[in-house]
């Protein structure tokens, strides 16, 4: 008897063991979950807030030592303004270095805050015709614009 009571002891503790161990895993993943969904949401909910809109008569873009284009920011959020963290595309190519400045208000320190103009200048010879840019932030927000050029 002494027997059956060891065994069934012995599987007692095994199985409280084998369910701990289950328990412990799914918990991690669990929080691991958790803490993706987190990170997801922030990310999405910064997405959601930063919004621009490029504010350009797209049949008259003025030029000034290269094509000038408006950024009004529309969002909730202020966003960095610079060569760094915007992209500009032009007919497909990405113009870069000397060829392209960012300009944000004065005392704003790169960064275009709420209802802010910021100004690109884009130094490139373009043939009269229909053009397109697409501005694109750092976290992926993007706008287009066909604009015609005289």
């Amino acid at each position: 008897m002494a027997s059956i009571a060891t065994s069934e002891m012995i599987m007692f503790i095994a199985t409280m063991v084998l369910t701990a161990s289950v328990v412990g895993v799914l918990g991690g993943e669990t929080l691991h979950l958790s803490n993706s969904l987190t990170d997801s949401s922030a990310s999405a909910s910064t997405q959601i807030q930063t919004d621009f809109k490029i504010i350009n008569d797209p049949s008259q873009i003025p030029k000034d030592k290269g094509y000038v284009f408006y950024v009004k920011n529309t969002g909730q959020v202020g966003f960095d303004f610079t060569n760094n963290t915007v992209s500009t595309i032009i007919n497909g190519s990405i113009v870069t270095g000397g060829y392209i400045s960012y300009i944000t208000p004065a005392g704003s320190n790169g960064e275009l805050m709420p209802s802010q103009v910021g100004t690109i200048v884009v130094n490139v010879t373009l043939s009269p015709g229909y053009h397109t840019i697409v501005i694109t932030l750092n976290d992926g927000v993007t706008q287009q614009m066909v604009f015609e050029i005289d």
